[in-house]
């Protein structure tokens, strides 16, 4: 069973643009089913980043707080060893992401499969966690992709008179 890692991006997409829970609460429900099965998760930071970003998903993501996994040593290693190579991941930009190099050294150092819907720049002046992925040889996926994968059908089928 593959066991997912996400990045804040990804969970305010989800919510806030792609799939609203009062549109798409079927969604929301397979997205707990993940998460009481211990199969998505995401560093503590990406709670904290939420907090900054939405109220709503914020509260909601605080009734699962099993999602949220504390650092441990060997991801402050790795957080540090990307950060190293990749010291503009982390912006001084208010919004910019300070959860990556967190989401990517969990998934790297416990072989997760990361989920993020960024695109890579490609820039080492302003890159991003697929950038970063690209250099660990890590495959990132999206939001799409872990649907394909669970095999969720979200929604009603409609019928073709």
């Amino acid at each position: 069973m593959i066991v997912y890692c996400i990045d804040t991006s990804s969970l305010i997409a989800a919510w806030q643009e792609r799939y609203p829970i009062e549109n798409f609460p079927s969604f929301w429900n397979k997205f707990d089913g993940l998460i009481t099965d211990n199969r998505l998760v995401a560093p503590i930071e990406v709670l904290h980043e939420t907090s900054k970003r939405s109220d709503e998903l914020h509260a909601w993501l605080k009734q699962r707080k099993a999602m949220f996994k504390e650092i441990d040593d060997t991801i402050q290693i790795q957080v540090a060893e990307i950060l190293t190579r990749f010291p503009r991941l982390v912006g001084e930009r208010k919004l910019r992401n300070s959860a990556d190099p967190w989401v990517i050294a969990m998934a790297y150092a416990n072989g997760l499969q990361l989920v993020t819907d960024e695109k890579p720049t490609g820039s080492p002046t302003r890159p991003k966690i697929p950038d970063v992925c690209i250099d660990l040889n890590m495959e990132a996926i999206g939001l799409l992709q872990l649907i394909k994968n669970e095999k969720w059908v979200v929604g009603q089928a409609r019928n073709n008179p």
